[in-house]
């Protein structure tokens, strides 16, 4: 049995979708970058045979805390990995997804993964914004809508060869209401400077961070944008191509890519002053 732990977004799950498909024997687990940690701490060594990471990696700290209890593999494509090559066996390559890497990984181990070929190059052209495909965009919408389980099962039972009548039914609105909320969301947040006198836009949302922030960075001229999700406490971060924000990511325990990162946070925001200010509640 091999547990597979990947991170939860359309790269991450479609690793997943590869290796239930494939694989069979495993069990899969999709989380945030700060979760992990906890994760590999908890694991039963006794239950599993193997570990694969794929699209996320642990903390050095923990890695080494649990190195030689269990057999670990990683697949992945963000810089902040490529450590692991010096102490396990390590896919890695910044320029392919990790649904891409996982697919050959996959293919040298003997599997006939060709049928999901189109389903990989979807995902890869949407993770690495190549944005060359029309359909690697409303793939990540037909995911968000679906959510991890049934988009698991669904490209789990039937390789991708188009959308169907209900999926693309299912995009096609999607589309309307993202153009709607981008706009939207534009208009509410704010600029200010940031320690390096970078222009950096602040903004409120939970969805959309990619089509959100370039759209930002290209209409409103900004270095970067820092967006917030107050419902999952993440914060996602989006930059032109000459500023690095993995950085800034890794400094608050997350990860990603230089113009693509994000971190989750488990503090509150200060609501209490903020209802104090308005009234709601007395000083005292």
């Amino acid at each position: 049995m091999i547990l597979h732990i990947s991170h939860n977004d359309l790269d991450g799950v479609s690793c997943g979708v590869l290796t239930k498909r494939f694989i069979r024997d495993v069990d899969n687990i999709f989380c945030n970058y700060n979760e992990i940690d906890q994760i590999l701490l908890d694991v039963d060594t006794n239950h599993y045979e193997e570990i694969l990471i794929t699209d996320m990696s642990p903390s050095q700290r923990v890695f080494q805390q649990v190195m030689g209890d269990i057999q670990i593999v990683v697949i992945d494509h963000h810089e902040s990995s490529k450590w692991l090559k010096e102490m396990t066996e390590t896919v890695h390559d910044i320029k392919k997804c990790a649904t891409l890497l996982t697919y050959e990984w996959l293919e040298q181990h003997g599997y006939d993964v060709t049928s999901y070929r189109e389903l990989v190059e979807c995902v890869n052209d949407f993770d690495m914004w190549h944005l060359k495909r029309r359909d690697s965009l409303q793939m990540n919408m037909l995911f968000m809508k679906l959510g991890v389980e049934r988009y698991l099962e669904r490209f789990f039972r039937k390789p991708y060869t188009g959308f169907t009548e209900d999926e693309q039914l299912i995009v096609d609105l999607e589309t309307e209401r993202r153009d709607k909320y981008i706009h939207a969301a534009a208009k509410s947040g704010f600029t200010l400077k940031d320690a390096d006198d970078l222009d950096v836009f602040v903004v409120f949302a939970e969805e959309y961070s990619s089509e959100l922030g370039n759209y930002i960075i290209k209409e409103l001229e900004m270095d970067y944008v820092v967006l917030i999700n107050m419902q999952r406490k993440k914060v996602s971060l989006r930059s032109r191509p000459e500023v690095d924000v993995r950085t800034l990511a890794e400094e608050n325990g997350g990860g990603g890519h230089k113009n693509a990162a994000g971190f989750s946070f488990n503090f509150d925001f200060s609501v209490m002053e903020f209802l104090r200010e308005c009234g709601v509640i007395n000083e005292g």
